[in-house]
C-alpha cells in the first residue's frame, strides 16, 4: 500500500474494520504532532524554560507508553540514523556542562534540546508510512491556525490587546519574534502548495489553497526579509524535486495572484504600514482589510476548485510539458542576465551585497515599515558573526559550552547593542559547541534532506523537504533554533520525510531496547519535571519582585535555588527582593553567594555594587564593568548612585 492510499483508506466513508483500526492508530500521533505545533508555537514559540518541562515531559510520557503498550513500528535505518544523531547532539549538549563558560545556561540549552529530541521521537515512534499525507494537512491546519492568530492581532487590534508601536510595530505574537514567525508561516506557505496539488480531496486542496491568504500576510507584517528569500528558496526546491513540475509550477502561478493581491492591500494602508498609527487608525483600516481578505480566500477556494475541474478533463500531452518547463528555464535565465547587466556582473553584485550586509544599521527617518523590505543590512550580524568566530578560536575543539555566546558578546568592548544569540545556528553552534557538535548537528539535520530524494515522487513530500529546506537556510541567519515550538515544527516536518522513506513491514522492537528505552524515558521525564519546577519557581520570584511582593519572591528564589543548585539566577532574584525590601545586608550575602556559583555573572556583582558601600561598591562596580563594558544597565545604575550621593 502506498503512502496516498494509506490516507484514503484513513478518510473512506463506509471504511472496513482494518481501516478504523488503522484510524485509531493516527489519533495519537495526530493529537502529539498538533498540540506539539499548536502549543509551543503559541507559547512565545516555546522560547521561555517555562514551557519546556512539562511540554517534553507529556511527550516523553507517549513515548513510554508507546514502548510499555505498543513498540509496533515500521521505522528503519534511516530513522535509527535521524534519531541516533539527535540523540548524539543532545549528549554533546549535555556533555557541554563540564566545560562550559556558564554552566547555568548551558543546562538551559539541554533542557531546550532534549524538549526538541521527544518530539521528534514521539512522532517518529507512532507515524507509519500512511500517515505522512495526513500530517502533511495537520502541520499546515496547525501553522495556518497560529499564524492566523498572528494576522488578526494586526487587524484586530482593539479585541485581541496586540497594539504597540514601541515594539517596532512588527507581528511577532504569539510566537514572539517578528523573523521566526515569518518563516514559520512561509513553511505553511511552502506546504500549502504542495497539498493543494497533491491532496486527494479536491475539498483539502481548496482549504489548503485559502490557507495562502492569511499565510502570506502573516510573512508580510512580519517585514522579515529573511523570510522572504527563504520561501524564493524553498520554491526553488520544490520546483526541482517535484516530479509533477508542470502542475506545481502552474498551480503556484495560478494562486500567488490572490496571495499576492492581499500582500498588496495589506501594505497600503498607512495606519497598518506605519508606526506612529493610532489604535483607533489601525483598528479601522485592520477591519476594512479583513474583509477583503475573507474575499480573497473565497476567491483562492473558488480558483482552486476550478482548476481542479480543468486538470481532470484536460490531459496535457508530454510535449507540451516539455515546452512549457524549456520555457520557463529561458525566462529564469533572461531574468538573470538582466540582473547581471543592471548590477555588474556577479562580482560586483556579491562585493556590494556583502558591503550593504555589513554596514551599521541607520534610521530611514521614515515612519514606514515598508522601506524596511528593500533594505540589505544585515543589522548587526556581521559583528555578532565576528565575534562567535573569535569566540570560537578561542576554544578550539570543545567550543566554550552550550548557550555561552551572550556571555562572550558581553565582555567585548564593541558590545553596542543587546543580543543573546549570534543570528546564526551554525555560526554559534561552531562558537559554542566545537567542529564535533556542529558536524553532529548538520550531519543530523541533513537526513531529511537524504531521505528526501528517495520519496520525491510520493505525494506532498517535495513540499515537506521544501518547507523544511527554507528553514534550514533561514536558521543560518537567524535564531529560529532558539523557539523550540517553532525548530519542533520544522523537524517534524523533516520527519515526514523520514517515515516516508520507510520500507520495511510494521513489527515489534526488540525487549531489549523496549527496557533500555524505558529507562531512558522515565530519567529524561525525572529530570524534565524537577527542571519545569525549578524554572517555575524562578519565574514566580522574578515576576514577585517585579510586583513588590517580596516575600513570595525570597520564597519562591530559595525553592528554585534547591532544585538548581548550579544556577546563580535564584540566588539574584532573592538578593533583588531583599534589596528592595531594605535588607542590604542578606541581599550583598546572597550576591556573594551568587557570585560564588558563577563568578561572570555581571548581574550579581551589580548587586552587591548596589547593596554595598564604598570600596567594596567600586570595586563590585568595576567587576561588572569588566564582565559586561557597554552595559546600559550598570551605566544607568552608577549614575542613580552617584546623584543620590550627590543629593
Amino acid at each position: 500500500m502506498t503512502a496516498t492510499e494509506g490516507a484514503e483508506t484513513l478518510v473512506r466513508e463506509g471504511a472496513s474494520p482494518g481501516a478504523v483500526v488503522r484510524m485509531q492508530l493516527a489519533l495519537p500521533v495526530t493529537l502529539v504532532t498538533a498540540g506539539a505545533v499548536v502549543g509551543l508555537a503559541s507559547a512565545q514559540g516555546g522560547y521561555f524554560p517555562t514551557s519546556w518541562g512539562l511540554s517534553a515531559t507529556l511527550l516523553l510520557w507517549v513515548t513510554g507508553l508507546w514502548i510499555v503498550i505498543s513498540g509496533r513500528t515500521d521505522a528503519g535505518r534511516i530513522d535509527a540514523l535521524f534519531l541516533g544523531l539527535l540523540t548524539a547532539f543532545t549528549c554533546w549538549v549535555g556533555l557541554s556542562i563540564s566545560w562550559s563558560t556558564v554552566a547555568a545556561q548551558s543546562v538551559l540549552e539541554l533542557e531546550r534540546t532534549l524538549l526538541v529530541l521527544a518530539g521528534v521521537t514521539a512522532v517518529i515512534a507512532l507515524a507509519r508510512r500512511e500517515h505522512v499525507p495526513r500530517l502533511a494537512g495537520l502541520i499546515l491546519a496547525s501553522i495556518t491556525v497560529v499564524s492566523t492568530y498572528a494576522l488578526a492581532t494586526r487587524l484586530f487590534p482593539d479585541r485581541l490587546g496586540s497594539y504597540d508601536p514601541v515594539a517596532g510595530y512588527r507581528l511577532s505574537d504569539p510566537v514572539g519574534y517578528w523573523n521566526t514567525l515569518g518563516i514559520f508561516a512561509a513553511m505553511g506557505a511552502l506546504l500549502a502548495v504542495g497539498v493543494a496539488v497533491d491532496a486527494k480531496t479536491r475539498w483539502v486542496r481548496a482549504g489548503a489553497a485559502g490557507s495562502l491568504v492569511p499565510l502570506a500576510a502573516t510573512v508580510y507584517y512580519t517585514y522579515s526579509r529573511g523570510s522572504w528569500l527563504a520561501l524564493a528558496f524553498g520554491l526553488g526546491v520544490l520546483v526541482a524535486f517535484t516530479p509533477r513540475r508542470l502542475r506545481t509550477v502552474a498551480t503556484t502561478l495560478v494562486l500567488a495572484g490572490p496571495a499576492a493581491l492581499g500582500v498588496l492591500l495589506a501594505s497600503r494602508p498607512y495606519a497598518l504600514t506605519h508606526d506612529d498609527a493610532s489604535l483607533a487608525q489601525s483598528s479601522t483600516a485592520g477591519h476594512r482589510l479583513a474583509a477583503l481578505l475573507v474575499v480573497l480566500i473565497a476567491a483562492e477556494v473558488g480558483l482552486m476548485l476550478v482548476l481542479d475541474l480543468l486538470q481532470r478533463r484536460i490531459a496535457v500531452p508530454r510535449a507540451v510539458r516539455l515546452a512549457c518547463g524549456t520555457a520557463l528555464v529561458v525566462v529564469l535565465l533572461v531574468v538573470l542576465a538582466g540582473v547581471f547587466m543592471r548590477e555588474g556582473g556577479p562580482v560586483s553584485m556579491t562585493r556590494h551585497a556583502r558591503n550593504a550586509f555589513s554596514a551599521s544599521p541607520h534610521g530611514t527617518g521614515s515612519t514606514s515599515l515598508n522601506s524596511r523590505l528593500f533594505s540589505f543590512s544585515g543589522n548587526g550580524r556581521a559583528e555578532l558573526w565576528a565575534a562567535a568566530r573569535d569566540d570560537y578560536r578561542a576554544h578550539r575543539w570543545t567550543g566554550a559550552g552550550a548557550g555561552t555566546f551572550e556571555r562572550y558578546w558581553q565582555s567585548q568592548k564593541d558590545a553596542s547593542f543587546k543580543v543573546r544569540d549570534a543570528h546564526s545556528l551554525y555560526v554559534e553552534t561552531l562558537a559554542e559547541l566545537g567542529p564535533f557538535g556542529l558536524a553532529l548537528l548538520v550531519c543530523a539535520l541533513l537526513v531529511p534532506v537524504g531521505a528526501g530524494f528517495l520519496v520525491r515522487r510520493q505525494a506532498m513530500l517535495p513540499a515537506a523537504l521544501a518547507a523544511y529546506a527554507a528553514f534550514l537556510v533561514h536558521a543560518g541567519v537567524d535564531w529560529d533554533w532558539e523557539l523550540s515550538g517553532v525548530t519542533l515544527t520544522a523537524l517534524l516536518i523533516g520527519s515526514l520525510v523520514v517515515v516516508a522513506a520507510r520500507a520495511s513491514s510494521t513489527r515489534v522492537v526488540g525487549k531489549g531496547f523496549r527496557v533500555g528505552a524505558t529507562v531512558a524515558v522515565v530519567l529524561a521525564s525525572m529530570a524534565m519535571i524537577v527542571a519545569y519546577l525549578g524554572n517555575g519557581a524562578l519565574a514566580r520570584a522574578q515576576t514577585a519582585v517585579t510586583d513588590k511582593s517580596y516575600v513570595s519572591a525570597i520564597d519562591d528564589a530559595n525553592r528554585a535555588r534547591r532544585l538548581m543548585p548550579w544556577s546563580p539566577w535564584p540566588l539574584i532574584s532573592r538578593g533583588d527582593a531583599q534589596l528592595a525590601a531594605g535588607d542590604s545586608k542578606d541581599a550583598a550575602a546572597s550576591y556573594r553567594h551568587a557570585i560564588s556559583v558563577d563568578s561572570g555573572e555581571w548581574r550579581a556583582w551589580l548587586g552587591l555594587a548596589l547593596a554595598t558601600k564604598d570600596r567594596t561598591r567600586a570595586a563590585a562596580f568595576a567587576h561588572a564593568r569588566a564582565l559586561y563594558p557597554r552595559s546600559a544597565e550598570i551605566a544607568e545604575a552608577a549614575a542613580r548612585l552617584k546623584d543620590a550621593t550627590k543629593g
